[in-house]
């Protein structure tokens, strides 16, 4: 008899622990649970404000990379379409006079590094060698700087005339050096809303 009880207490015993091993594993699934949504909405709203405070950040840039040196077989002749160099995010323009000057500020001509990074949302712009300027009112006029993303569009100075963009082109600073290359400094960029406008800032360049 005493035997009987002892395997029937046992028997409870094991029945009550399988129990409290599963109600504890559900216990570990809803805590998973709320911790895996938790994380998710935390990402999500990080992400979110990251992108927003990016947004505005393009309001006023500040810089980013450090001083980047284009030899001179690597600038443009006088005149020829802008070359990217992708090491440093912008285009360099070699203009003639008023090339790119499309508002008529006074610009004589030279080197110009302009922030590939459109002001609008940050695309990144490229240069169109075959856009006809009379599309956006400029007629006779080939070759400008067009954003994929929303069309806005900027001349060879980086000159904005057309799109949602809120200014021109940012520039960088850029340097000459006596071995006819260029040092043109990431770090120190100029908002395209700027004074004096970017026609203004092309340094004269004679190799």
């Amino acid at each position: 008899m005493a035997q009987l009880e002892q395997a029937s207490t046992g028997m409870r015993a094991r029945r009550i622990e399988h129990a409290r091993q599963i109600e504890t594993r559900k216990l570990a699934r809803r805590s998973f649970l709320r911790v895996s949504v938790f994380a998710g909405i935390t990402l999500t709203v990080g992400g979110m404000l990251s992108g927003f405070l990016g947004f505005f950040n393009l309001r006023n840039p500040t810089g980013f990379g450090k001083p980047v040196t284009v030899p001179k077989t690597g600038i443009p002749s006088a005149g020829s379409d802008p070359v990217r160099v992708s090491e440093g995010k912008f285009w360099l323009s070699n203009l003639v006079g008023a090339q790119g000057d499309v508002l008529q500020v006074g610009a004589t001509g030279g080197l110009l590094a302009l922030y590939w990074k459109c002001p609008h949302l940050g695309c990144t712009v490229p240069w169109r060698s075959d856009f006809n300027g009379a599309t956006v009112n400029f007629p006779g006029i080939i070759g400008w700087f067009r954003c994929p993303c929303h069309g806005s569009t900027y001349s060879r100075a980086g000159v904005r005339v057309f799109g949602p963009a809120p200014r021109s082109m940012d520039t960088f600073l850029l340097t000459l050096n006596g071995d006819g290359s260029i040092t043109v400094n990431t770090r120190a960029i100029t908002s395209g809303a700027a004074t004096p406008p970017n026609p203004l800032r092309e340094i004269p360049y004679s190799g």
